[in-house]
């Protein structure tokens, strides 16, 4: 559910293994159905796959009634409650379902359209994009956290989709922990995507520029201390950021790409989501809350250009 990058790059590998379906964008399916196929490039290994799914469809609609093992769902943070929506009025169901976005809070809004379903969250470290339609970019291979938040069966579930992952050749652990995981990536995302998002560069200026390293720290801090109310222990997370702004220097940040294109971004699940946990438990989020606003200010900045 959700065939941007992520999903697209996803349904490439899984379809060794399983019959893989995707629902996503009408221009990027009609695309896949003029080629007879979804090409993915694994940039760093020169190599092109011609990708078939079993079936791809722009509407949720034409697999009305029908049971799948595992729905993932890769659709933006903010389009995870009407996804589900979709799924629920076309009765769509899945044994599990995973959860592969950027943010926090996305297993509540999961387990309230969702009820008792096993619901499951995924961390990747994989960079992909979209060059053009029907076309998917692997840009980077990275590991994938998965781990089980509700469901009478969550733990199966997620070990299952860790192995079937690894199966693929896409690098995967399952974690009993896995709220750690999304906190520890919402530190990245907070800092790495918003920064970039602004100031309209590639990840390593976030670690070259030196002014930026006293807000970057303060983002950090801030982070550390709701986490740590919310029961979980982050430790060196401002070398965490600055190694991964290192190691990922030539990429453009999906908050950045999304800005390029005009679209709304992740912000509300990200910052946002630190903002309101900090009042929530009485802590001062400033730097944080500094970075949410200008983020929502640039979603609406277009129509004032000069």
């Amino acid at each position: 559910m959700g065939l941007g990058s992520i999903g697209s790059m996803l349904a490439g590998y899984l379809v060794e293994n399983n019959e893989v379906y995707g629902v996503g964008r009408a221009w990027h399916i009609n695309a896949i159905r003029g080629r007879g196929y979804l090409l993915m490039r694994i940039l760093f290994k020169s190599e092109e796959k011609k990708v078939k799914l079993a079936g791809v469809s722009s509407s949720i609609s034409d697999f009305q009634d029908q049971l799948f093992d595992c729905i993932f769902v890769c659709v933006k943070a903010y389009d995870v409650r009407n996804a589900l929506r979709e799924l629920v009025d076309n009765n769509v169901k899945g044994t599990c379902y995973v959860f592969i976005q950027n943010g926090i809070g996305i297993a509540d809004i999961a387990k309230e359209l969702l009820g008792d379903a096993n619901i499951i969250r995924a961390v990747t470290n994989n960079g992909a994009n979209i060059p053009e339609p029907g076309i998917v970019n692997h840009a980077g291979l990275g590991e994938t956290f998965v781990g089980g938040m509700y469901g009478s069966e969550k733990e199966y579930w997620a070990r299952r989709v860790s192995e079937s992952l690894e199966s693929v050749g896409l690098p995967a652990k399952y974690v009993d922990n896995i709220r750690y995981y999304l906190y520890l990536k919402l530190t990245i995302n907070a800092t790495i995507n918003p920064l970039t998002a602004i100031l309209r560069i590639r990840n390593k200026g976030v670690a070259e520029i030196s002014e930026l390293r006293e807000i970057i720290a303060g983002v950090c801090r801030e982070i550390e201390e709701v986490a740590r109310a919310e029961g979980i222990r982050l430790k060196n997370t401002f070398k965490t950021v600055l190694s991964v702004a290192k190691r990922t220097g030539e990429n453009i940040s999906s908050m950045l790409q999304d800005v390029l294109r005009g679209r709304r971004t992740e912000i509300d699940f990200i910052n946002g989501a630190i903002v309101k946990l900090g009042r929530k438990h009485g802590i001062a989020t400033p730097f944080n809350d500094m970075l949410y606003k200008l983020v929502k200010a640039l979603e609406k900045a277009k129509s004032y250009e000069a």
